[in-house]
């Protein structure tokens, strides 16, 4: 009797392992935990991840639009999963509005939130078009100085944007003081549009032109609202 217990013990220990099937939302749970576990922007730590905040710049600044949610992603090079979520989440705090239709979910910006104002604020100054602009722009050969001229340097100026006053326009007119060529300068500003959503327009002058203030399209710029961009 004793001899047969130990060999159906010893049986038991030979037999392979049977596999657990995890369960059917594991691959859900593990890619959300995924995206809590991703790092808060340098930017802004404020925010749950770098993704978010771009997010919240493509809706929140600028024109007014509505997106798919497909849009987004596509936008954001991420997964239509993460950008569901991060919707979800930010349409029931009240920051966005989330309208499902035929085609798909389409969201917006609730302008009417008291949180929309200086949210969008914030968001313009950790990933707005002043920070997108440094990044793409800094980092080419013989850029001495650079500066946002027109509307969206009327905004950083105006400490109570975006609260009243008319609708922000989209434009973002930037101006490249050096030597860098104007096919960099183009690229850098193709890149910067599809990073912000909205419509960037690169000059460039020398720095001669720019110090000597003979140009009258310099002087044009000079006479409105400016904003200088910081070199890393």
């Amino acid at each position: 009797m004793r001899s047969n217990v130990l060999g159906q013990a010893a049986e038991f220990r030979r037999r392979p392992a049977r596999r657990v099937r995890p369960p059917v939302d594991s691959h859900l749970a593990q890619v959300f935990m995924r995206d809590l576990r991703t790092p808060a922007p340098p930017q802004l730590p404020i925010f749950r991840s770098r993704r978010q905040g771009e997010l919240l710049a493509r809706l929140l600044l600028g024109p007014e639009r509505e997106l798919t949610t497909l849009d987004l992603a596509v936008m954001l090079r991420t997964d239509l999963g993460t950008v569901v979520r991060e919707v979800e989440r930010l349409s029931r705090a009240g920051i966005l509005r989330l309208r499902r239709t035929p085609a798909g979910r389409l969201v917006s910006r609730d302008a009417s939130s008291l949180m929309f104002a200086p949210l969008a604020r914030l968001v313009m100054l950790a990933f707005g078009p002043s920070v997108v602009v440094t990044e793409h722009f800094a980092r080419l050969p013989g850029v001495a100085e650079l500066h946002l001229f027109g509307a969206w340097a009327a905004h950083y100026a105006d400490e109570a944007y975006p609260a009243g006053g008319p609708e922000p326009t989209g434009d973002v007119e930037v101006l490249v003081v050096g030597d860098a060529t104007r096919e960099a300068a183009f690229d850098a500003a193709q890149d910067c549009a599809a990073r912000l959503g909205l419509p960037v327009h690169a000059v460039v002058r020398s720095r001669a032109a720019w110090r000597e203030d003979d140009d009258p399209f310099l002087r044009e710029i000079r006479s409105g609202p400016t904003l200088r961009i910081p070199l890393p």
